[in-house]
C-alpha cells in the first residue's frame, strides 16, 4: 500500500510541473476547433516538400507541405506523410493554434507564438519578417529555404512551389 502512495505522489508533482509550465507559456490544449476556415476569395495556396526534425537528435520525417495564405495575414500550414496530418498550424494577427492529430494534441493562444513550435513561425520567415531569436532562417540557393531554432535544435526544411 505504501507503494500507491508514493506512486500518486510521484505523478502528481511532474503533472503539477507540467501543468504550471504550460500555463506560463500562453498557451493550452485546445479542441479540435480551427481558428478559421481557408476558403473563399484571397487565398494563396502553395504546396512543397519539408523535411522536419523536432528537436536536436531527433531523426527527420519527411512529408509534404501545404500553405495557404490570405491577403489580410491569416495562415494555415499543414504537413503530412501520407496517409495522415502530422501537424497543423494557424496563425492570425492576434492568435494561433497548432495540432498534433497522431498525438491527439493541440494548443492554441493570442499574440506571440510560443518560440518552441517552429511551424507557427514560417509564414513570418518566409514573408520576409525578421526573427529574433532563437531562430535563424536562410534561403538556399536552390530556392529552398530552412528555419531553425537554435535554442531547440527544431529544424524545418523544404521548398514550396509558387
Amino acid at each position: 500500500m505504501q507503494w500507491v502512495k508514493s506512486l500518486s505522489f510521484g505523478l502528481s508533482l511532474p503533472l503539477a510541473l507540467l501543468s504550471v509550465a504550460m500555463l506560463s507559456a500562453g498557451c493550452c490544449t485546445a479542441g479540435k476547433t480551427p481558428l478559421f476556415i481557408a476558403s473563399g476569395p484571397g487565398w494563396h495556396v502553395q504546396e512543397g516538400q519539408a523535411l522536419w526534425r523536432p528537436r536536436q537528435g531527433y531523426p527527420e520525417i519527411g512529408g509534404d507541405v501545404v500553405m495557404a495564405s490570405h491577403e489580410d495575414g491569416r495562415c494555415l500550414i499543414q504537413f503530412a506523410k501520407t496517409p495522415m496530418s502530422l501537424v497543423v498550424a494557424q496563425t492570425t494577427g492576434t492568435n494561433w493554434l497548432i495540432q498534433f492529430p497522431p498525438a491527439q494534441m493541440s494548443f492554441r493562444g493570442r499574440r506571440q507564438p510560443p518560440t518552441h513550435f517552429a511551424w507557427l513561425y514560417l509564414h513570418a520567415a518566409l514573408t520576409g519578417v525578421a526573427l529574433a531569436p532563437p531562430f535563424r532562417f536562410e534561403r538556399e540557393p536552390d530556392g529552398g529555404w530552412r528555419l531553425e531554432n537554435t535554442r531547440s535544435g527544431e529544424t524545418l526544411k523544404g521548398f514550396l512551389a509558387p
